[in-house]
């Protein structure tokens, strides 16, 4: 059933608190299939998820809804041509550039409160929230052996403005933080200056993404995999595992369902670029796949509440050993090195 004016609306108004920003965005919406897609589409955004409304609603639903088993299959390019992936990789940078001078901050959390002209009343909050996303991962790490970090290295991807680099900092030996975007990581070297912060390296990604991040024990990354297209987000997670010193640990979200989503490479590059953040996923089974591949074990996989609803999950994986490094042993997941996934070229949830 057509999505109706109204209903769009409503949504703007009982989800988001606030009243449509343009007859554009009206229209988008209108676009979606049913009510169901509809409400999905604003429970899940960016603005919704990091706004006191969906703290409330989480709370006062008390746990995490899962996704049921008979969801409908997605049909996504994972592996494409190398000059598909270089335009998709110019997009994304592109954009991130420009969101992180139009306004980085609320690109790292997308709430009003956050925008340029309201920053000065919140940015207290704003760095704050960095702290307390630090302790959720310091406990995570010390479930798995890693009590103390102090005498660790991090590598952090997708550091934007330094929200949570400057606590890992403070709680590691030394912390390397990436990002594409060269304005977002103008401010984090502020932030860090500001703070006293002399531990870490920032380090602006290579324009194919390719070169090999730093070796370290620890590696992070959350609100950040999901804004790039899956044959991005499997390039990240392979960076990411390969980064790990045997026995380092990785902790990092993805969405890995959304409903009524499909990227199709070919078409997604002959899209205008409207240089805004995008939202994307990878299938879970994909995402087994590489960890097997990349010599690595999963400890921990759990649905959060990243993007306001159940399709995200936090992976925590283990190095068992270098690629190079020959062995006989099972790493215990070599049944996954027999799947595959809708051929050379797609894959399905």
């Amino acid at each position: 059933m057509p999505v109706s004016r109204d209903e769009v609306s409503w949504c703007y108004r009982l989800i988001l608190g606030r009243e449509p920003e343009s007859e554009e965005a009206i229209q988008a919406h209108m676009l979606r299939d049913d009510r169901k897609s509809l409400l999905q589409e604003f429970l899940s955004s960016d603005e919704f998820v990091d706004s006191a409304a969906s703290a409330s609603f989480r709370r006062s639903e008390g746990t995490i809804l899962s996704l049921p088993m008979d969801v409908e299959s997605l049909h996504i390019d994972v592996d494409v041509t190398h000059r598909q992936l270089a335009g998709i990789i110019k997009r994304i940078k592109e954009a991130w550039e420009h969101l992180g001078i139009t306004g980085a901050h609320n690109s790292v959390l997308t709430d009003p409160q956050f925008l340029p002209e309201n920053l000065a009343e919140s940015i207290d909050r704003f760095w704050a929230s960095g702290v307390s996303e630090a302790e959720i991962l310091k406990k995570t790490l010390a479930r798995h052996g890693y009590a103390q970090i102090t005498d660790k290295i991090c590598v952090e991807y997708g550091c934007g403005v330094g929200r949570v680099t400057v606590p890992l900092a403070k709680a590691c030996r030394h912390v390397h933080a990436y990002d594409i975007s060269k304005a977002h990581l103008s401010l984090a070297e502020t932030r860090a200056s500001s703070e006293a912060t002399n531990n870490v390296t920032f380090h602006l990604c290579s324009e194919n993404l390719a070169e090999p991040l730093q070796k370290c024990d620890i590696f992070y990354s959350r609100l950040v995999f999901q804004h790039n297209p899956p044959p991005i987000i499997k390039l990240l997670i392979q960076q990411s595992l390969r980064s790990l010193r045997p026995k380092g640990i990785a902790v990092f979200q993805v969405p890995t369902y959304i409903s009524n989503y499909r990227f199709r490479a070919a078409q997604y590059l002959q899209k205008n670029n409207v240089r805004d953040m995008e939202m994307h996923c990878l299938p879970q089974q994909v995402i087994f796949e590489i960890i097997n591949n990349e010599e690595c074990a999963l400890l921990e996989v759990r649905e959060d509440s990243s993007i306001g609803m159940p399709q995200s999950n936090t992976f925590v994986v283990k190095k068992l050993r270098d690629r190079s490094t020959p062995t006989k042993a099972s790493n215990g997941l070599g049944i996954l090195s027999r799947l595959r996934f809708g051929g050379d070229k797609s894959s399905s949830y």
